[in-house]
C-alpha cells in the first residue's frame, strides 16, 4: 500500500493533468458551453469548458483505487448515475430539473442498498420517533441526499466558490473522522480536498474551466453520504453538528427556494440573487468603471470564503454537543439572513450614489 502522502500527490497530479488536457482542447468544449453564458444565473461573459467534473472524477477515482478503502469505492459506484446525467447537462442538451432530481434519487437509493445505512436520528425527539420507522428513515435519507446534491450545484456560481465550500466541509468532516478514529473517512475526505485543490489551479481566479453539473452533483452526493456515515457510525456525533458543517449550502438552497416562491416564480427558476452573487455585485458597484464582471467574480468568491469556513469550524467544535450545536445553528442562520438583507440594502444604496 502506498503512503498516504504519495496517494494525495498522485490525486493532485492526475486531476491537474486532466485539466491541462481539457484546457488544451478548450475550443471543442467551449462550443458546447455557449448556451451557459446567457443563462440567468451566469456570472461570466465568455464561453468556458464546464467539464471540470471529469478531472475531479479522475482524481478521486485514482485516490479510491490507490487507497484501497472499501467504503470509498462503494460510494463512487453509487455516484455514477448522477455524474452521468450531470455530464449530459454539461455537454449536451438541457435536461429537465425533475429528471436530474430523479437520477439523484436513484444514486441515493443505490447508496442505501450498497452501504446499508440510513438516517435514524436528527436529535429532535418527535422526529427521531418517526425515523425509527424503517420506511420513513429511508425516505428521509433519499430526500436529504438529493437535497445536498442539488445544493452543491447551486453554490457553484463564482470562480473558486464551490472549491471553498467543498474544502470547508471535507476538512471539517475529516477532522471529525480523525477525532473518532475513522481512518477510511479521513483518507476519503483528504482525497476529495486535494482533487479540488488541483481544480482550483485552473478555476481561480481566471475561471479557465468550470466544475459543471457532473462535478457539483457528484461531490454533493459524496458529501451527503459522508455525513450519513458519520452520523450512523458515531452515537456521540450530533446531527446538529453535522448540519452546522453543511450550513452554507443548506441555507443557500433554502433561502433560494423561499425567495423564488415569495416572488411567485418556480422553485427551479435560476437567478443571480444568491449570497455570493450579491458579494460580487457589491464589488462591482463599489468600484464603478474599474471592475467588470469577470474581475469582480473572484473578488466576490474570496469575500465569501471566511463566511463559508465559519460553520465548518463551529460545527467541529460542537460536534458532540447537540444543544450547543442547535443554538449555534440558529445564531448563524440569523447572521446569514441579516447579512443578506444588509447586502441587498448596501447594493441598492451604492447603485443610487453612483447613478
Amino acid at each position: 500500500m502506498l503512503p498516504n502522502f504519495v496517494v494525495l500527490l498522485l490525486v493532485f497530479l492526475s486531476t491537474l493533468f486532466t485539466l491541462v488536457f481539457i484546457n488544451s482542447e478548450r475550443d471543442s468544449f467551449t462550443k458546447r458551453a455557449v448556451r451557459h453564458v446567457t443563462a440567468r444565473q451566469s456570472s461570466h461573459t465568455a464561453p468556458t469548458p464546464r467539464v471540470g467534473g471529469i478531472a475531479i472524477a479522475v482524481g478521486i477515482l485514482s485516490g479510491a483505487l490507490l487507497s484501497g478503502d472499501d467504503i470509498f469505492g462503494l460510494m463512487l459506484w453509487t455516484t455514477l448515475p448522477i455524474f452521468l446525467i450531470g455530464l449530459v447537462e454539461d455537454l449536451g442538451p438541457d435536461t429537465p430539473p425533475a429528471v436530474r432530481l430523479g437520477v439523484a434519487a436513484i444514486s441515493a437509493i443505490l447508496a442505501y442498498m450498497v452501504i446499508g445505512i440510513s438516517i435514524e436520528r436528527v436529535d429532535v425527539g418527535w422526529a427521531d420517533s418517526l425515523l425509527a420507522v424503517g420506511a420513513v428513515s429511508i425516505a428521509f435519507t433519499v430526500f436529504a441526499s438529493v437535497g445536498m446534491t442539488h445544493a452543491m450545484n447551486l453554490v457553484d456560481g463564482l470562480n473558486g466558490l464551490s472549491s471553498a465550500v467543498v474544502a470547508a466541509i471535507m476538512v471539517a468532516f475529516g477532522a471529525v473522522a480523525y477525532k473518532y478514529g475513522h481512518t477510511d473517512l479521513v483518507v476519503m475526505n483528504a482525497v476529495v480536498c486535494v482533487a479540488f485543490l488541483g481544480f482550483m489551479c485552473m478555476n481561480f481566479p481566471g475561471g479557465r474551466i468550470f466544475l459543471g453539473d457532473a462535478g457539483a452533483y457528484s461531490v454533493g452526493h459524496m458529501i451527503a453520504w459522508n455525513a450519513i456515515i458519520l452520523l450512523a457510525r458515531e452515537p456521540q456525533v450530533s446531527a446538529w453538528g453535522i448540519l452546522l458543517i453543511l450550513l452554507w449550502p443548506v441555507l443557500d438552497t433554502l433561502f433560494s427556494m423561499y425567495r423564488r416562491v415569495a416572488a411567485g416564480h418556480a422553485v427551479s427558476r435560476p437567478d443571480r440573487l444568491h449570497f455570493h452573487h450579491l458579494l460580487m455585485r457589491l464589488a462591482l458597484l463599489a468600484a464603478p468603471g474599474r471592475l467588470d464582471r469577470e474581475r469582480a467574480n473572484p473578488i466576490g468568491s474570496a469575500l465569501a470564503w471566511p463566511l463559508i469556513a465559519i460553520p465548518g469550524v463551529v460545527g467541529f467544535l460542537y460536534i458532540d454537543d447537540a444543544s450547543g450545536a442547535m443554538w449555534a445553528t440558529l445564531a448563524l442562520t440569523t447572521v446569514y439572513i441579516v447579512s443578506y438583507r444588509l447586502l441587498i440594502a448596501s447594493a441598492t444604496k451604492i447603485r443610487r450614489v453612483v447613478g
